[in-house]
């Protein structure tokens, strides 16, 4: 149970934390008054409609179905707008193009197939609105149902969110609700969606304490390797010199631990684009990588060269077979889940579709409405890798990396930990005097936006 409530908070927390993201309730530019010591801030001037600037309302207020049933516009607008929250995040740390108000450009695209940003957008908040429902069906199913540990969790972000934000603004907890969320959110709502969140973390958690690996999965193979960035775009000269450089490493290796040795020195003297050891999860990594260490000819201590189109050229070391650990088994559950859910689509027992046109919010009547922040989403779903990120042609990712400051970003650019035209990447610089919190830098890009330049494990 511990684990649950645990996650329920990191759920409700996050929801909490990315609602703020979007509307800052006292700024320099809000007026306010103070009564017996204490400040009320003003938020007459912000409203729904404008908060999130002036891309995103074209994306909202669109209809879905799941098995029949009409999804309520609201629901889907949450989803929307906490992706595009998260989206904007990144945008504001230079990973993404950002507007002028420093919130994600959804009119720029990416990648090699003129796909914009809206569209991925689109893609993430389809995602999550139709794995939760999954979810909540199989849990349903299943006879699963949370408990007061959880509702009392929600009880309380409840009430954490009329003290933190309605009573210091002088306003109600629905009027809050509506601000962040839309018209058709109320208090009622918005515990429903809380609760439904709880019921699908418990399914999918309970799910993966479940899971038996596979007796021939139980153990994977362990690789080193250093990169020497040369993708197939990569002039000639360039892999050439990518190649050189692995050759010669494998030449100078008496021992993978010499590998491991000559790699490390390699990535800090920036030789190399990267180095290390990690276990091979069959389907995570780009395939001729896999294919290597997969190889049946094998054994303990060989070392070669290899290329991958979408990395170039690898030095890498076999270091045997190693047991799974509590991370990657849970990895391996999850994507055992996700290889269920896929393929009971398929067969039709699952139908999520979007309905054409556009719903008014004001002819919405019983709404249930999503609290689930896209940082919890992660928590609850861990791997939540779909279909139609994979469309996008990105490459699978061989190599663990994080965004760090000074890193490069996706567009090539130096990454120097600074927001577009902010100081810390937290003011929006909108007209509704609205900004985004000074939350920490994300650790990881979404899995959506695969970049070459970033070896990221898939």
């Amino acid at each position: 149970m511990k684990v649950i409530k645990k996650l329920v908070v990191a759920i409700v927390g996050a929801a909490i934390m990315l609602s703020s993201a979007a509307i800052v309730l006292a700024d320099e530019t809000t007026a306010s008054s103070t009564t017996a010591g204490t400040t009320t801030a003003d938020i007459s001037n912000v409203k729904f409609e404008t908060a999130y600037g002036t891309q995103l309302p074209q994306y909202l207020n669109r209809q879905y179905s799941f098995n029949g049933n009409k999804i309520p516009v609201p629901e889907s607008n949450y989803y929307y707008i906490t992706v595009f929250l998260t989206l904007s995040q990144y945008a504001a740390y230079g990973v993404y193009p950002s507007t002028a108000d420093n919130y994600i450009d959804l009119s720029k695209t990416y990648g090699n197939d003129g796909k914009t940003y809206g569209d991925l957008l689109t893609e993430q908040a389809e995602l999550y609105l139709e794995r939760i429902y999954i979810y909540k069906s199989r849990a349903e199913e299943a006879g699963i149902s949370i408990g007061d540990e959880e509702k009392n969790t929600i009880e309380d972000v409840i009430k954490q969110l009329n003290e933190q934000q309605a009573k210091p603004t002088g306003s109600t907890l629905e009027t809050i609700l509506k601000l962040h969320y839309g018209p058709g959110c109320d208090e009622k709502a918005f515990r429903s969606i809380l609760e439904n969140a709880a019921l699908a973390s418990k399914y999918t958690q309970k799910y993966i304490e479940d899971y038996q690996v596979p007796e021939n999965q139980k153990k994977i193979p362990s690789i080193t390797y250093a990169l020497f960035y040369a993708p197939s775009t990569a002039t000639n000269d360039e892999k050439s010199k990518a190649q050189a450089s692995a050759s010669e490493m494998l030449s100078k290796c008496k021992s993978i631990d010499d590998l491991k040795t000559l790699g490390t020195e390699a990535k800090t003297a920036g030789t190399c684009r990267d180095a290390g050891t990690l276990p091979v999860q069959k389907g995570k990594m780009v395939p001729a990588f896999e294919a290597w260490a997969y190889g049946a000819e094998r054994k303990e201590g060989e070392m070669a060269v290899i290329y991958s189109d979408e990395y170039g050229y690898f030095c890498v070391g076999y270091n045997g077979l190693v047991d799974l650990d509590e991370n990657e088994k849970k990895d391996m559950a999850t994507n055992a889940l996700n290889a269920e859910v896929d393929q009971q689509k398929k067969d039709g027992k699952y139908d999520f579709k979007r309905i054409e046109g556009k719903a008014g919010l004001n002819n919405t009547i019983v709404v249930v409405f999503a609290a689930i922040g896209a940082v919890a989403l992660v928590a609850i779903f861990a791997v939540l890798v779909s279909n139609k990120v994979k469309e996008s042609k990105n490459a699978k990712k061989p190599v663990k990396s994080t965004i760090k400051t000074g890193s490069k970003s996706s567009s090539g650019k130096k990454n120097t930990g600074k927001g577009s035209g902010n100081k810390s990447g937290n003011k929006s610089g909108n007209k509704n005097g609205s900004k985004k919190t000074g939350s920490a830098k994300p650790e990881n890009k979404p899995a959506s936006k695969k970049s070459s330049e970033d070896p990221v494990e898939e």
